[in-house]
């Protein structure tokens, strides 16, 4: 499949034949620069702190820590993450709630998704925790259907069992789904269960640049979806 640029969708979507909408949350609804600045400073530095090492030796090494857990469920884990730092990680996302965004088009697009009569679900990695945190913040939880955790079956959405109970719990059709993420491997995994629509989304951070190439069709922000529809 040909890359493209980013920002660009590639293609149309069909929206008559999607009955079905799962939506990652991180960087897909909300700006991931909430999450960017826990982890890359705010968690760190209580580590450095706590340690009593320097700042960068801190997040060097919890930054090859969490590589080496990408795509695992420990990676997504509020528990494990306070269990290996010894800190209060919970009580750090807390801390810096006033990041916590949707980003542009997002809310709009999830009222829209309301109003349209498709089953719309939240499909995430995140911690339950770092779940209702948000929710608090934003009421995101409010315009779709249910909220599906990759906790909820000991699976991230990075493997075939995670869609496998997505698909016991709540019956799809595969080929009249869309799934909406910001995060390649994900997409490939959905794309491998059969999901027909499986698009990027290039900017999930506000304070990024946008991602440059992606093998799925793809937009920049939710904002380019809604355009679509007008």
């Amino acid at each position: 499949m040909p890359e493209v640029s980013p920002t660009q969708q590639t293609r149309s979507l069909d929206w008559g034949t999607i009955d079905t909408v799962f939506l990652d949350m991180d960087g897909t609804l909300l700006d991931l620069n909430y999450d960017n600045q826990v982890w890359s400073h705010i968690v760190p530095a209580a580590w450095a702190e706590a340690k009593q090492i320097p700042f960068i030796h801190a997040q060097q090494l919890l930054g090859q820590h969490m590589s080496s857990l990408l795509g695992t469920m420990p990676f997504y884990s509020f528990d494990y993450w306070s269990e290996f730092t010894g800190l209060d990680i919970l009580k750090l996302h807390q801390s810096a709630t006033s990041y916590i965004d949707y980003l542009p088009g997002a809310e709009d697009f999830l009222i829209w998704l309301k109003s349209s009569g498709k089953q719309a679900y939240i499909a995430t990695n995140a911690d339950r925790k770092g779940f209702d945190l948000k929710h608090q913040a934003t009421g995101i939880g409010d315009y779709v259907r249910g909220i599906v955790s990759s906790h909820d079956f000991a699976a991230p959405k990075e493997q075939q069992e995670f869609w496998l109970a997505l698909r016991q719990q709540h019956p799809f059709d595969p080929e009249r789904t869309l799934f909406l993420d910001d995060t390649a491997r994900v997409l490939d995994a959905a794309a491998r269960f059969g999901i027909r629509e499986n698009w990027a989304i290039l900017k999930p951070d506000s304070q990024k640049p946008p991602r440059e190439n992606t093998v799925h069709p793809a937009v920049g922000n939710c904002a380019e979806l809604l355009m679509s529809l007008s």
